[in-house]
């Protein structure tokens, strides 16, 4: 990813870095890619070639003057300069310990006599510009930047106190020049690395936002996923269990009639047959959800239809409403019929076609209770806490429509399941 800088697209030219992968401080330490294009030996290979050819321009125009040096000067001189291109090979792996070993080669290079017969000070080498690069990497890649912007202003001042007494034939147009360059380089690495260390944070959070709203996105689907499966398998227990329960019962009894009594236990075995079609009729359609991905079909048969259909399974069902009848909605007329189909069938699976079941609409002026009773024996087993799916589905549907479900049973005193939630337009 190429750096934008603040002239005309890239970086100044002393700025040999085209960045191929930028890097800031990970909050346990290190530093964590925030775009990676390469592996750490392939960005080594990359920096130490570019440092090299860095190292070679900047190199050839300072050794042009220091060829009439001191041997030994020019040798430190060589090795300070080996040193920085080295430094600056490291500048992304190690920023820190690169401008920390910088910084102490150039303050061996202030420390060097003028060079040649012009008596240049070699802190005015060109190869000098690479310390403005180390910094620059220092702010850029770490959370450090106040220390070393100031190790490179108190550096900067003192190069232009060096540069001053190297040329004290006019030593005011000299400071003005050597401190307009120094500390202009300092402010200017400062500036950039601190850009620069900005817009790779800015851009590494734009990749976790994104990253966590995939993430989010990604649970609410299998949130969906899981409450669709949910609803269908309530579906498809209520469906399943009433009609196996009315056809197991209509077969059971037309078998104990088939001899004495023919024509009853057709009419039994065609009440099985019906309700089983009707059964087949509503998987197929719940199924087919799995397919459509649509919400399945509520079930808004007629209370007294259901009833009729249990009392020509054999079982002997009452159905009570008290109070002035109101509408109601699609959910809470679905949740209603679940409720009735699950009680009575849960009544003629525990106790048998002989059992007693009393249903009643108790219409309030601003709430429907629903309650089924049977005369079964009872149990003194918590029917809420491990009553199965039937039940904990019948509690999932009043809950959803805002209503509230109890289920209590007593030994001989039979099985009671009671909700109720408030009507439309009712005051809450």
């Amino acid at each position: 990813m190429p750096v934008v800088g603040a002239e005309g697209g890239r970086e100044p030219q002393w700025i040999a870095d085209l960045v191929l992968e930028e890097e800031v401080r990970a909050p346990a330490g290190g530093y964590v890619g925030a775009v990676r294009t390469s592996t750490t030996d392939h960005r080594f290979l990359v920096d130490g070639s570019v440092s090299v050819l860095c190292g070679a321009v900047v190199g050839a125009a300072s050794l042009s003057t220091v060829r009439d040096a001191d041997p030994a000067v020019a040798a430190a001189v060589i090795a300070i300069l080996v040193g920085l291109t080295g430094c600056l090979a490291v500048r992304r792996i190690r920023p820190t310990g690169a401008f920390v070993v910088g910084s102490a080669l150039m303050l061996g290079l202030v420390a060097l006599p003028n060079i040649g017969e012009q008596g240049v000070p070699p802190i005015l080498l060109p190869f000098s510009l690479i310390h403005p690069v180390l910094l620059y990497a220092v702010v850029a890649y770490t959370e450090r930047s106040a220390l070393p912007v100031a190790c490179g202003l108190l550096g900067a001042g003192i190069s232009v106190v060096r540069g001053v007494i190297g040329f004290p034939f006019d030593p005011l147009g000299t400071a003005g020049v050597l401190a307009t360059a120094a500390f202009g380089s300092v402010l200017a690495a400062w500036a950039l690395g601190r850009y620069q260390r900005i817009r790779v944070a800015y851009v590494r959070s734009l990749e976790e936002r994104a990253a966590q709203a995939e993430l989010l996105r990604e649970q609410q689907v299998r949130e969906a996923t899981a409450a669709e499966r949910r609803l269908i398998a309530r579906e498809i227990h209520d469906v399943a269990a009433h009609s196996l329960a009315v056809v197991l019962a209509q077969a059971d009894t037309a078998r104990l009639v088939f001899d004495r009594d023919p024509e009853k236990a057709r009419e039994m075995i065609g009440t099985a047959v019906e309700v089983g079609r009707q059964a087949m009729g509503e998987l197929r359609s719940m199924l087919g959800v799995l397919r459509t991905g649509d919400e399945p079909a509520p079930a808004d048969g007629d209370l007294a239809e259901l009833v009729e259909t249990f009392r020509r399974a054999g079982a002997a069902v009452e159905l009570v409403s008290s109070g002035t009848e109101r509408e109601i909605d699609t959910a809470q007329r679905h949740a209603v019929y679940r409720i009735v189909q699950e009680s009575v069938t849960n009544a003629l699976k525990h106790v048998g076609p002989e059992v007693t079941c009393r249903v009643v609409l108790d219409w309030a002026a601003d709430r429907l209770t629903v309650t089924v009773s049977d005369d079964g024996p009872g149990t003194s087993a918590d029917l809420a806490a491990g009553g199965g799916f039937g039940i904990a589905g019948m509690a999932e549907r009043m809950r959803q429509i805002g209503g509230d479900f109890d289920v209590r049973s007593a030994p001989g005193g039979g099985t009671e399941v009671r909700a109720g939630f408030g009507l439309p337009g009712a005051p809450r």
